[in-house]
């Protein structure tokens, strides 16, 4: 479907909603957001509509998720964790609120080209890596630590997973210091080492990282950086090194599928000889 579709789709699919999309001359300025599983874009309403912002974050669902995530950003709205607010909801389209900062995926990465390990960073870039981790991790603990549920007979901590979790799913304000997350289309409930197996992964399978890299020490030094903050704060959970090393190899393959990468089986020594279990 072209923009222009899409545009005219939105306008008509919406305008019940938003009366101000039913104005004759209505217009709306849409701007392509990266996302694999939706369509997700910037949209700015040439006139601000009365109960909304001038620009939000519209999310167009192809897939049969979109329950799903309304009801995970519903449970997660009155709780002290740093979300995009949720304006909208009308199947198949959810409007968030726009959150400005700057893409964690783009804020780690984009200081560790050319480096192999932190030590090669300035203090100040150094600083700037170490924080977004740090608050990664804080964030996780949140969700985790205020969404556990009670499973009968089960030794597991069980939680409120965010499910596929990807450095691209965070938004980190450097001058508020405060991380954003969202995407909550794959929430699930499940053990607790599955959302931090996710968020390891992407730390290594993006560039650069083991793909690029033999041994990217920067990056395992940012595991053991997540993983500790992670365990300092929610203390009362253990970690299973013997889990999250099984959940981070299955991870890595669904990348490797995803991308259709030809390259060998990922050699779990290799990988893990540098990431500490003692959390």
């Amino acid at each position: 479907m072209n923009l222009q579709r899409i545009k005219k789709k939105i306008i008509k699919d919406l305008r019940v909603e938003i009366p101000e999309l039913s104005v004759e001359g209505a217009n709306i300025l849409l701007k392509r957001l990266t996302s694999k599983k939706n369509i997700v874009f910037e949209l700015d309403f040439k006139r601000k509509p009365k109960k909304l912002p001038k620009v939000v974050i519209l999310k167009l669902f192809r897939k049969e998720n979109a329950d799903n995530e309304y009801k995970t950003y519903k449970k997660l709205e009155n709780q002290k964790l740093s979300i995009p607010k949720l304006l909208l909801f009308k199947k198949p389209y959810l409007i968030l609120e726009k959150v400005e900062g700057i893409n964690l995926c783009d804020l780690i990465n984009d200081h560790l080209i050319n480096k192999i390990k932190l030590d090669e960073l300035k203090p100040s870039v150094f600083e700037i890596v170490t924080n977004s981790v740090h608050k990664v991790a804080e964030w996780m603990a949140n969700l985790h630590s205020q969404n556990i549920v009670e499973k009968r007979g089960s030794s597991e901590i069980i939680v409120l997973n965010k499910g596929d979790s990807r450095l691209r799913d965070f938004i980190m304000n450097i001058d508020k210091n405060i991380l954003y997350g969202f995407d909550f289309e794959d929430s699930y409930e499940g053990n607790f080492h599955d959302d931090l197996a996710w968020i390891c992964c992407a730390l290594l399978d993006t560039n650069p990282g083991i793909f690029e890299i033999f041994e990217p020490k920067h990056k395992t030094k940012l595991i053991n950086i997540f993983l500790e903050k992670y365990f300092r704060i929610n203390v009362n959970f253990q970690f299973s090194f013997e889990y999250f090393v099984d959940q981070l190899i299955e991870n890595l393959n669904i990348v490797i599928k995803r991308r259709s990468l030809t390259i060998g089986p990922i050699n779990k020594e290799s990988i893990f000889k540098n990431i500490s279990g003692d959390y």
